[in-house]
């Protein structure tokens, strides 16, 4: 049946404002049953703790989910405000690595294929129209306005108990298959289980896929990785081990991997918190290596680590003061030991400095300033000047007159036959202290800075259909429920 609704009775407060200013508009305010038709109006759907169906252009429509993007396990206060709704296409969300959108709190959006990130995530019908609907997430309650389209847009509640807990089971199932890769518990790993497992890794690097050999016959400072799989691309995590968890519990990145499908790609200083108050604390860092090292050892040609700046116990290595590199080394001899310490170093010594596909170019720093043949790039171990740029250096600004430049990064893509389409991503170098991407950065053309280390939001990027697309998801906090996840009911 279409159109079968509740109607709320409207209260004092509202017939009051009516009585006031009878010409303002009254949205009407529904529950949505089973359906209800949109041709060039609007509704403010109530009841959003229920996933929501949507048709673009009728019955035949093309389809969209909307589901509030509660945490995995939620507290037990029931009139907690919806933060965010995801919007995705079911067809895709489940079984490969998709794009979605995000709808906050007291934002709207227009969904049509007049636009272009969302051409770029979803395969758009000739039904659905340039500009087909807008939605207004304005407290718990969701508004939907057709846009006057020919063949309307149809609500439908997603009300079955298997439907309303979708999306909940299909994360809390990707959590569970993250503690069987790690081997129980999210938890630092004891003093022997870490030097193994650390050591194992080392002998993996020895003979590391996709990296050309260096003089020494080792692998050297190139990752050439395959043209023809996903690349999965995450910025500094700083020690922030919850939005590693959330990374690999979101989409379908662990099954991608899985079936040979997609590589990860990090992109250097997973350690290190940047958090006021916790710069001196490296417990989250030492999960975090572990983590790391579970993930290796698990995809040994799936996962990758590029070196940062942050990896290293040097001196250089500090932040607002704090002697990070030399406070992390006392950490680990205090916590792991002597021997732990020197595999770490062979780690650090042991990681690619870039990593380059036909796709993009991806490094944690900087471009080099002067010209660096792939040779070069392979044999990072003889330039140290090279290796620094890599790992050090900045964008040119006003207060950073030595970095690089727009022309810098069009010579490192000609040096490297790659065209000027190719994406070349890093890391390391935050403009602002409220965002996580940022694209085109100095107006220099397909180059981008990506950050995966805030509280509020990570960045990072991953291709979808044909293009490699930036990524923004909201943080959560699963290191205390992962190891305590509920029982799904069936």
């Amino acid at each position: 049946m279409i159109d079968s609704l509740t109607h709320p009775k409207p209260s004092f407060f509202q017939k009051l404002k009516e009585m006031i200013n009878p010409s303002k508009k009254v949205i009407e305010e529904v529950e949505l049953d089973l359906e209800k038709v949109l041709r060039g109006h609007e509704v403010r759907v109530i009841n959003t703790e229920h996933p929501i169906q949507l048709l673009l252009g009728g019955k035949d429509g093309y389809k969209l989910h909307i589901y509030p993007n509660s945490e995995i396990i939620t507290d037990s206060d029931g009139g907690k405000t919806i933060d965010c709704f995801i919007i995705f296409d079911p067809s895709k969300f489940y079984n490969r690595i998709s794009g979605f959108l995000q709808l906050k709190q007291g934002d709207t959006i227009v969904i049509g294929k007049g636009n272009e990130e969302q051409n770029n995530i979803f395969d758009f019908k000739k039904r659905v129209g340039d500009r087909h609907v807008t939605i207004a997430h304005i407290g718990n309650a969701l508004i939907f306005k057709d846009l006057n389209t020919d063949n309307g847009t149809i609500l439908s509640a997603l009300s079955k108990p298997r439907e309303i807990s979708r999306v909940k089971n299909w994360k809390i199932n990707k959590l569970r298959y993250l503690i069987d890769i790690y081997g129980g518990n999210i938890e630092p790993l004891s003093h022997s289980q870490a030097f193994e497992t650390l050591k194992k890794v080392n002998k993996i690097l020895k003979h590391e896929e996709y990296r050309p050999k260096d003089s020494r016959k080792m692998p050297g400072g190139l990752l050439e990785l395959p043209g023809n799989m996903i690349p999965i691309i995450v910025g500094d995590l700083h020690g922030q081990v919850d939005n590693l968890i959330k990374i690999l519990s979101e989409n379908s990145f662990l099954d991608a991997m899985k079936d040979h499908e997609a590589y990860m790609v990090v992109l250097g200083d997973a350690v290190h918190s940047e958090i006021d108050g916790e710069m001196d604390k490296f417990e989250s860092s030492i999960l975090m290596m572990d983590i790391i090292c579970k993930l290796k050892l698990k995809f040994p040609k799936q996962f990758f680590y590029i070196r940062g700046n942050h990896d290293s116990f040097s001196p250089d290595v500090r932040k607002a003061g704090v002697p990070q590199g030399i406070l992390w080394e006392k950490a680990i001899l205090k916590a792991r030991g002597q021997a732990y310490k020197e595999q770490l170093d062979i780690f650090y010594d042991s990681l690619p400095l870039i990593a380059i596909s036909k796709n993009f170019i991806a490094c944690h720093a900087a471009p080099p300033k002067a010209k660096a043949t792939r040779e070069l790039l392979i044999n990072t171990h003889q330039y140290p000047g090279l290796a620094r740029e890599l790992l050090w250096n900045r964008l040119q600004r006003s207060n950073y007159p030595a970095g690089y430049v727009r022309g810098d990064v069009k010579r490192f893509k000609k040096t490297l036959g790659l065209s000027s389409d190719t994406q070349f991503l890093v890391a390391h170098n935050p403009l602002s202290p409220d965002d996580c991407i940022w694209m085109d950065v100095a107006k220099i053309e397909n180059h981008h800075i990506v950050f995966s280390g805030r509280q509020f939001a990570i960045g990072m990027f991953t291709k979808i259909g044909k293009k490699l697309l930036p990524l923004k998801m909201p943080t959560e906090k699963l290191l205390d429920k992962i190891n305590n996840l509920p029982k799904i009911e069936v």
